[in-house]
């Protein structure tokens, strides 16, 4: 995907969010997502979360509703599995096997096609990006190229809500997890051994801790790869 059309979506979240006088949140990321890509309803959910983080659009709010009672449908699928599952005819009889009741309740609600991309850090799955469409059909490139984007967006401000990442649309090397974030994958994988516990508790407990002194995320997690922070069972962090 070329940096001007990237730099396109990352400057719509920016001026969704001057014109409602807030900061760029995951909310306007959702309004941008909406609009680029035509869609009738939007939403960010965290993994293991019955409610979305945000939601846009009447038919994103009876989808998250649908989710939570039903306990079917792509976004658990995509939260279990850390693979985008892209339905491009949700009345296709297929789709209404996979999800026996979530399937034929959405076309009843009158979305035609769902995309749902994964949220992650790594090999960890911080959440999910869902996209529905009142027309059927599968998404362009360009469209698909666009999603991720905001899906990276999303995740930059799951990770660190008061980041603007419009303020730097040629590089954004907070959005890549080969970038600002590998330390924090590292730190990460460092931290589940410390721990013996699978990365996401590792990734929980980093998150937490970051949250309890009042620091970035990234600060906490050079901290441990640099050995100066080590996690112990059941005690506080000790600083070296």
């Amino acid at each position: 995907m070329g940096t001007d059309r990237r730099r396109d979506i990352l400057v719509m979240i920016d001026e969704i969010a001057r014109s409602d006088r807030q900061p760029v949140s995951i909310r306007h990321v959702c309004l941008a997502c909406r609009i680029g890509l035509t869609a009738s309803g939007v939403a960010v959910y965290l993994a293991g979360a019955v409610e979305p983080v945000e939601v846009v659009g009447s038919v994103g709010e009876e989808m998250a509703e649908l989710r939570a009672t039903l306990g079917e449908g792509p976004v658990a699928e995509v939260v279990r599995g850390n693979q985008p599952v892209f339905v491009p005819r949700l009345a296709d009889p297929g789709t209404a096997r996979r999800w026996p009741a979530f399937a034929p309740a959405a076309v009843a609600a009158g979305v035609a096609a769902v995309f749902v991309v994964p949220l992650t850090l790594g090999a960890i799955v911080l959440g999910a990006l869902e996209i529905c469409r009142e027309v059927g059909g599968p998404l362009s490139a360009t469209e698909l190229a666009d999603a991720l984007v905001c899906a990276d967006t999303a995740t930059t401000l799951l990770l660190n809500p008061s980041a603007n990442p419009a303020a730097d649309a040629d590089g954004l090397p907070h959005t890549e997890p080969e970038g600002r974030w590998a330390v924090v994958h590292q730190a990460t994988g460092m931290v589940s051994v410390q721990l013996d516990t699978d990365l996401d508790q590792a990734f929980l407990r980093l998150r937490a801790h970051a949250y309890g002194t009042d620091r970035r995320l990234s600060e906490v997690a050079a901290d441990v790869v640099a050995r100066r922070l080590r996690f112990t069972p059941d005690t506080n962090e000790k600083q070296r």
